[in-house]
């Protein structure tokens, strides 16, 4: 009896040990990390589409280990991506950790105008490794996302019967009879940074297609204007900044932001 006893015992105790050990697994929160994907846009307004498959996306960790965290096939259309709009391309589960550095492979599709030509993209698939600034860092049971910021301008290079590089001055677009894709892009984790956002006049008139650009982590982000003179940058570490406006026809002009932590700061171009 009193090894039965025993017995029973053990059991109990190793049933309750169970079922307190699923109880807790099935009530902590899964770690989640979201990747979005946006772009600074041409230097013109007659590209209708600038598409782009993501394959692969790698992250590095604090061991130096690069972790998968997206293999498939995702298209998009960068240029409806502009002024902070982004599009999701996943959503998964990740170790807590800080990652430091990301490995995109992108192949670029192809360009459309608005004459209804396009020009196919030539070259291979590319891969791309750019530091996560500032870095990625998960922490257990939360949310964060990571922001991809493609530079159209700098990753698709034109040629063709006009004799050059494809400037904005260019407005015959049929002459266009080669594309190459090299993608140029910022990583960032959007749950450490802010915003600035503002509109562009001159004379009192809101500007479209006016070019807007910051320097920031050591190189140069653009955007262009909506059709209300709108612009918005998303992604922007905590500091101060100039913000630049060229227009189309030679009006210049620009403005201090001042970025704190996670806020959106306001920064109008007003040109006389």
């Amino acid at each position: 009896m009193k090894n039965l006893k025993t017995i029973l015992f053990v059991l109990t105790v190793s049933v309750f040990a169970f079922t307190f050990t699923s109880c807790k697994s099935d009530d902590e929160p899964e770690t989640q990390v979201s990747v979005k994907l946006t772009d600074g846009p041409f230097p013109f307004n007659f590209a209708t589409e600038a598409n782009v498959t993501v394959q692969k996306i790698e992250l590095k960790n604090e061991s130096g280990e690069y972790v998968t965290i997206f293999e498939g096939e995702a298209g998009y259309n960068m240029v409806a991506l502009t002024n902070g709009t982004s599009a999701d391309v996943t959503s998964t589960s990740l170790t807590a950790g800080t990652y430091t550095h990301a490995k995109i492979t992108i192949k670029g599709e192809s360009v459309g105008f608005n004459n209804n030509s396009n020009v196919d993209v030539s070259g291979d698939v590319s891969a791309t490794t750019e530091v996560i600034y500032p870095p990625l860092v998960i922490e257990e049971g939360s949310n964060s996302n990571l922001l991809l910021d493609l530079d159209l301008s700098n990753s698709f290079s034109f040629s063709g019967s006009f004799g050059g590089v494809f400037f904005d001055w260019i407005t015959d677009v049929s002459g266009i009879t080669t594309c190459s894709f090299t993608p140029q892009l910022r990583v960032v984790d959007l749950d450490q940074t802010g915003e600035i956002s503002g509109t562009v006049t001159v004379n009192g008139e809101a500007v479209a297609n006016a070019e807007v650009s910051i320097n920031a982590n050591g190189g140069t982000i653009n955007t262009h204007t909506e059709a209300d003179g709108t612009y918005r940058f998303i992604g922007i570490v905590e500091g101060n900044y100039t913000v630049t406006v060229n227009t189309s026809d030679n009006f210049s002009g620009s403005n201090t932001a001042q970025v704190s932590g996670t806020a959106s700061a306001s920064c109008n171009v007003t040109i006389e």
